[in-house]
């Protein structure tokens, strides 16, 4: 099949099927290392330099493994388009399947097995999930906040995480991670370095530290999947864990060894996807007051007469283009891996079946043709005319195709609510006031621990 995109900007081609078209031209890297230093300094930086030196397609190298990327508008629209007919995710995420014992999981599959469990987890990661439990979710942070004294300084990131982790877990299956939330730092983010990303050595995994934090959180599963198996939803709402069960009990598609990556499913998902995004979006509002003092203005409007509703946050304008240009311009999921299963011709240049692949999707974040000015915070994009984020392939924060987020209505509101709350809670300054973002970029880009924020109110 050919097909050539049409859209505004787009001019590339692709073909599906092998070719004899040359390979793609390969960045330049230090001998034996590669280019290794710089996707693990900054991922997307690194492609969305060599997008611009090379092309919509090129190889990396990392030590001895090459990959190929493709990136920009014309990518994503054929990752959109053609990815389930050409990649499969399982070989980039197996390690972390077998981390949780988990004989088949939703990032990991493709095919019919991905669309029987995206089916399966639609419920738990529902919008309603968390339109029906606002209240919880803008408590906890309210709570959070009440229990931060006046003139104390914290790590955003940390105390985000912590937040998250229990809003998402108190609305999806009942419970918050509690005292176990540490451990399931730990365990999450090791075990994503070393077994997905494979930007850490495979001996972390038997330090004492991380084999703790790894027993700790299994435990916390099998005592969430046995407390549902002994309490049933007779006098409360069916959530996640319990369509487990019941998948578990037909037989044929998720046995009792993948109940306990479902039942941590959760936390997992805040760790590094809403927690990441709140915690620059809070460096955002701290250096652009302009900003902050509009989205006051809409927080303190929110709840003015309680816990604000759903229609109230749709309502919530200036809030929803802040969380947009956050999403765009500090992206949590810079790019997704997968592996070639059926070779095409991309642009000019070939990729085999069984090749290693990086698709950048946010790359297309930072191209002027699609959004001027791309290093601006300008939530103003998102207005008419502009309407920066509608054409498509030039805005993919939750990813595309069958694997887009399948969480990601509920995680909007979430970030929605929960910055409203916490800056409707207590008046916050940045600390130092001169503090300049610095952001880990493992596993998945974040402000790092220097970025810290004083309660003054």
């Amino acid at each position: 099949m050919n097909t050539r995109i049409s859209e505004k900007t787009s001019v590339i081609s692709w073909q599906s099927g092998p070719s004899t078209a040359p390979l793609p031209p390969l960045a330049a890297g230090l001998p034996v290392l590669g280019n290794v230093i710089e996707l693990a300094d900054d991922v997307l930086r690194f492609l969305t330099k060599q997008y611009y030196k090379l092309g919509p397609i090129f190889r990396i190298r990392a030590l001895n493994e090459t990959y190929t990327v493709i990136a920009g508008r014309d990518a994503n629209l054929f990752f959109a388009r053609e990815g389930s007919k050409h990649f499969r995710s399982k070989e980039f995420w197996q390690g972390m399947d077998d981390e949780l014992g988990a004989e088949v999981s939703l990032i990991s599959s493709d095919g019919e097995l991905h669309t029987r469990l995206r089916l399966l987890q639609k419920r738990g990661f529902g919008k309603a999930v968390i339109e029906t439990q606002l209240p919880t979710v803008a408590e906890l942070a309210t709570k959070a906040v009440t229990q931060w004294p006046v003139g104390e300084s914290r790590p955003v990131l940390s105390f985000i995480q912590d937040l998250v982790t229990e809003q998402l877990g108190a609305i999806i299956i009942g419970q918050g991670p509690g005292e176990y939330v540490a451990d399931i730092r730990t365990f999450i983010r090791t075990a994503l370095l070393v077994r997905v990303t494979r930007q850490r050595p495979g001996f972390l995994l038997y330090t004492p530290a991380y084999r703790r934090a790894k027993a700790r959180s299994l435990e916390l599963g099998r005592k969430i999947v046995e407390k549902h198996r002994r309490n049933p939803p007779i006098d409360r709402p069916t959530n996640l864990v319990d369509d487990a069960l019941a998948a578990v009990a037909q037989g044929d598609l998720i046995k009792d060894t993948d109940l306990i990556s479902l039942a941590l499913g959760p936390y997992i998902a805040g760790l590094d996807t809403a927690s990441n995004t709140i915690a620059f979006l809070l460096y955002a509002l701290y250096k652009h007051p302009e900003v902050r003092k509009l989205v006051q203005a809409e927080a303190e409007a929110l709840f003015a007469d309680g816990i604000p509703t759903p229609e109230q946050l749709n309502r919530a304008d200036v809030l929803h283009r802040t969380v947009l240009e956050t999403l765009r311009r500090y992206p949590i999921a810079p790019a997704v891996q997968r592996t070639v299963t059926q070779p095409f011709e991309f642009a000019g240049y070939r990729v085999d079946a069984g090749q290693r692949i990086f698709i950048g999707t946010t790359v297309a974040h930072f191209l002027p043709n699609l959004h001027p000015d791309p290093y601006r915070f300008d939530i103003d994009r998102y207005l008419p005319p502009r309407n920066e984020h509608r054409t498509p392939g030039a805005f993919a924060p939750f990813s595309l195709g069958a694997h887009t987020c399948l969480g990601a209505g509920l995680a909007e509101i979430q970030i929605m609510l929960t910055v409203a709350a916490l800056i409707h809670a207590g008046q916050f300054e940045i600390d130092p006031p001169d503090y300049q973002l610095k952001i880990r970029a493992v596993p998945n880009p974040a402000p790092n621990n220097n970025f810290r924020i004083r309660r003054v109110g």
